[in-house]
């Protein structure tokens, strides 16, 4: 099967599963089974997909709206590993739900539609080369997880999907604005209405765009795509989403969502750093936006005792962690802040779904009436610990790599207030979280414990996840190393 095919069936699957789970009696045998065949399937599509662009090649689709690059293919990974894995644990979260009567089989066939449908919303963004269907992708990605969040359809999960569609789509009206006007200065230049939609082309002819123009643009692209990837200031509808829907919807939300909206920037400010704006003043604004979200989350974290929206704080601080390596720039700070998408990704997929597990085991999401849970689910309390351990940077864990290389590009770069500042968030980011953490887990209980250590079942996904957290946190994994180096290369227009 050649890399066109695996292009076109990366797209249509999604929505060929979720169609199917639609259709399926109401079930939760047969809805989960297909649920994790749709899964499996999409998944191995988009590794093998990947496979193909690893060494830097460049395929497209659909008269060239629709490509995947190394660039893309970073994101790609992201979707096929966290999704599956997320979607895994999701068939055993949802039959706790149903048998808790929380939820009906019926609701549960419609999150696992949604599932697929939001999966494809993800890579139809990813794939885009066309910039005005990239934006109309992300813009989808809103819609497909709307419903996933508010679920339950109590009072609370409506309001807080009222107040995700409302803010995202506010702020996705700048990116609008941004898509308007790099077509418009585009096509000055490129004179064709095709081509000066498409983003290699706009990467090709980056320095005769002019550069006051692209300065603006990109200023409306960080306030739109950066609104939905949880940047302060435009971040106030994440803590509530991110805590309010089932783990598994807070999984896919902060461990891939969010990343498919810093590539939406990341496309930007490859265009503008590549222009005569140069990557000198995209990189002023990703270091102070970066710097003000990881201080605004970190001091919210200090005040949180909901586990969920811990970890949604937590989601804001990392997106900012991004965007400062985005702020570094060069090989290092790129490959830096890529290379954190993917930590990121995996470890709060993780995070999130142990939350599931406790919510299981304590019936609240209070960590001040947590306690014991090494003795209660030791599995669950080493997950735990995995998930923090990486969160805050501890060495041998994914996140830590990434946020060893952007202090010491920091440093090399002279950078010093800025990453004495990065440096002094981190270690508030540090202290509360272990707070938080040995409350939960060697403190005393104050509430009535439902149940003992969960069945494997449940935690096997979520062993998966940790693997990957240490394996990426320890070795070299040249394949992944390669295909970031290539997008490195596109990023800076090598």
């Amino acid at each position: 099967m050649d890399i066109q095919q695996l292009l076109y069936l990366l797209m249509v699957l999604p929505v060929i599963a979720s169609v199917i789970i639609w259709f399926l009696p109401t079930n939760y045998k047969a809805l989960s089974s297909f649920h994790i065949l749709g899964s499996i399937v999409t998944s191995i599509v988009g590794l093998l997909a990947v496979s193909k662009v690893i060494d830097g090649q460049t395929y497209f689709i659909f008269d060239e709206m629709f490509f995947l690059d190394s660039l893309g293919a970073v994101f790609v990974s992201l979707i096929s590993v966290t999704g599956l894995l997320v979607n895994l644990y999701s068939v055993k979260y949802m039959q706790w739900e149903v048998q808790k009567g929380e939820l009906t089989v019926k609701d549960t066939k419609l999150f696992f539609s949604l599932f697929h449908l939001f999966v494809f919303t993800m890579t139809f963004s990813v794939l885009a080369n066309n910039i005005a269907l990239m934006w109309v992708g992300i813009e989808a990605t809103t819609l497909s997880s709307v419903f996933m969040v508010a679920i339950h359809k109590s009072k609370k999960s409506t309001e807080t999907g009222w107040k995700y569609i409302i803010i995202c789509s506010i702020g996705l009206a700048f990116a609008l604005y941004a898509t308007v006007l790099l077509y418009s200065a585009g096509f000055n230049i490129i004179n064709d209405s095709h081509s000066s939609m498409l983003w290699t082309t706009l990467m090709a002819h980056s320095k005769e765009i002019d550069p006051d123009a692209l300065k603006l643009i990109f200023v409306f692209a960080l306030i739109g795509f950066g609104t939905k990837a949880g940047l302060a200031p435009t971040h106030t509808w994440l803590p509530d989403v991110h805590s309010e829907g089932p783990a598994p919807s807070s999984a896919m939300l902060s461990g891939i969502l969010l990343k498919c909206a810093i590539l939406g920037l990341i496309r930007y400010y490859a265009v503008v750093g590549n222009s005569l704006a140069g990557f000198e003043y995209v990189q002023s604004l990703m270091i102070i936006s970066g710097l003000v979200t990881i201080f605004i989350a970190s001091f919210f974290l200090l005040m949180q005792h909901d586990v969920k929206r811990m970890f949604a704080y937590h989601s804001i601080a990392h997106m900012g962690v991004i965007a400062f390596g985005l702020g570094i720039g060069g090989a290092v700070g790129l490959f830096a802040a890529l290379f954190h998408a993917l930590a990121h990704s995996v470890t709060k997929a993780l995070a999130f779904c142990v939350t599931g597990n406790m919510i299981q085991i304590y019936g609240t999401r209070d960590m001040t009436k947590m306690g014991g849970l090494i003795k209660i689910a030791p599995i669950t309390a080493i997950l735990f610990g995995i998930a923090v351990c990486s969160l805050v940077g501890v060495p041998g864990f994914a996140i830590f790599v990434s946020e060893f290389l952007m202090i010491k590009q920091s440093i090399v770069n002279g950078l010093n207030l800025e990453v004495t500042l990065f440096i002094i968030g981190l270690i508030i980011i540090f202290i509360a979280d272990f707070s938080h953490f040995n409350l939960a887990t060697f403190g005393k209980s104050n509430s009535k414990v439902l149940t003992n250590e969960l069945p494997l079942s449940a935690n096997l996904p979520l062993i998966g996840l940790a693997s990957l957290i240490i394996i990426f946190g320890v070795f070299t994994i040249k394949p992944w190393f390669a295909l970031l180096h290539n997008a490195v290369n596109i990023i800076m227009g090598i």
